[in-house]
């Protein structure tokens, strides 16, 4: 299978948000337990409130998907402005392919072109190796609570990123 990157479009979006879905719920039963699964990614159908907080989310970020040679959607990552990665997913059928470092390195070259170059990311397990293959280093673990269950992750950083004191 090969794919093509391209230029995320806001009609993208449902796509994107199931591809997210999908590609969360496959990570049960190995990095995450099912409840884990469930309060990162709850299943649900795309809404007007989904759709506002992407739009929010994506106002400030640089965006690219993942397109496979049938035409379905393999993956997409955005990267906001301020040099975080907020979103790196890559369909269950298509995993470890290469497509997950592809966008990294496309979203990490339009960012250097604007001058972004410190860059981190919180990743779950199953993309830290990506990040850490694409040259971001291991800051810290991390642990976030979402619709009351916790769920570890990894910050990871690049380029001279650091996050701030508390």
């Amino acid at each position: 299978m090969t794919a093509r990157l391209q230029k995320l479009e806001r009609e993208d979006w449902p796509a994107c948000f199931q591809l997210f879905q999908e590609s969360v719920h496959a990570l049960a039963g190995g990095a995450y337990t099912r409840e884990q699964c469930a309060a990162w990614a709850p299943m649900r159908s795309w809404s007007d409130g989904v759709e506002q907080g992407w739009r929010e989310r994506l106002a400030g970020a640089w965006a690219c998907k993942a397109v496979a040679d049938d035409g379905r959607l393999a993956g997409f990552a955005w990267l906001k402005r301020g040099g975080e990665f907020d979103m790196l997913f890559v369909a269950p059928w298509c995993g470890r392919q290469g497509l997950a470092s592809a966008m990294i390195a496309e979203l990490e070259a339009q960012a250097a072109r604007e001058g972004v170059i410190a860059l981190h990311a919180w990743a779950s397990h199953a993309a830290r190796p990506v990040f850490e293959r694409a040259g971001y280093r291991l800051l810290r673990a991390n642990r976030i609570v979402r619709n009351g269950v916790e769920i570890d992750n990894w910050l990871l950083a690049k380029g001279g990123w650091r996050e701030e004191e508390k």
